[in-house]
């Protein structure tokens, strides 16, 4: 009889039933607070987060940051079983961040911009992660904080001073491309002739949207492909010469074939390069890992 009721006692059911404990583990007083500071967070900054969205659905160089979000909050779930074991040890440093944010968010209100407004954002995340977490889950969650850079808007005077000079080597790397193929070509600035046809490269053909777009990709790729973390740097830097010849080739291209100059062949035209781009990361991968196993045999 005894051994009966001792049965009866590890099989009984909660008295609340399974469905509340279940509620009970999710709904912790310290996930409770998180997720009410992260909604605090985005009551906040929502006009710069309905600023920056407007950005990127509406500058075709900030394309790219609609998919940031997604890939940025991808990572943080797909890494979770680096963070849901770690120690809670919250940080007062938090409050510095979320200070220093504070300040340049009333900068930002006051007139500084979007970009400050979205700098602010991002501190203020990192200084929440702080003090709710502490450094541990700040260190894991460092390469999603860096994603975050490439969703933010363009810095104007960055932009403005980087736009001519790239379109000026735009044009320079397309007539060298096109005198090589046989072309002939004369060049007076950013205004290439081909054989009776000129081409204007304008700001929207600088380059930018490649350099944008394909670094966010190669830090990615890199991520998803490769587990030392000095390949998404390597990456990221090949990515740069490879976005402006990749774009001088475009540009080349349409001068040469005018049918490619605009519409719906000039964007396909400007997809395919891309593709060829990513194909180009991917080769270069290879070739760094081979060197490293070389000199590391």
């Amino acid at each position: 009889m005894n051994g009966g009721s001792d049965a009866a006692t590890r099989i009984a059911p909660h008295p609340r039933g399974d469905s509340v404990s279940a509620t009970e583990t999710i709904l912790t007083p310290h996930r409770i607070v998180a997720a009410t500071a992260a909604i605090a967070i985005g009551i906040c900054y929502a006009p710069i987060l309905r600023g920056m969205f407007d950005q990127w659905l509406n500058d075709e160089d900030m394309g790219h940051g609609l998919v940031v979000p997604v890939v940025i909050l991808w990572i943080v779930w797909r890494e979770r079983n680096r963070w849901i074991s770690l120690p809670i040890q919250p940080s007062w440093w938090g409050l510095a961040l979320l200070a220093a944010a504070a300040c340049i968010h009333f900068m930002s209100v006051m007139g500084a911009g979007l970009f400050a407004g979205s700098i602010a954002f991002v501190i203020s995340a990192a200084g929440t992660v702080l003090c709710l977490g502490g450094f541990a889950f700040l260190r894991v969650w460092t390469f999603p904080f860096l994603l975050a850079l490439f969703m933010l808007p363009k810095l104007a005077i960055v932009y403005n001073q980087a736009t001519l000079p790239l379109q000026l080597l735009a044009s320079r790397f397309a007539e060298v491309i096109l005198l090589a193929g046989g072309a002939s070509v004369t060049r007076d600035g950013n205004i290439i002739n081909v054989g009776g046809h000129s081409i204007l490269v304008a700001e929207a053909c600088s380059g930018i949207r490649y350099l944008l777009s394909l670094g966010f990709v190669a830090v990615v790729f890199a991520y998803l492909a490769d587990a030392k973390p000095w390949m998404r740097v390597a990456l990221l830097a090949a990515a740069l010469p490879i976005a402006i010849l990749a774009n001088a080739i475009r540009v080349a291209a349409s001068a040469f074939v005018p049918a490619l100059d605009a519409g719906a062949p000039h964007a396909f035209a400007g997809m395919l390069i891309f593709v060829l781009c990513l194909a180009v990361l991917a080769i270069v991968r290879r070739l760094l890992n081979a060197a490293y196993a070389h000199y590391h045999a």
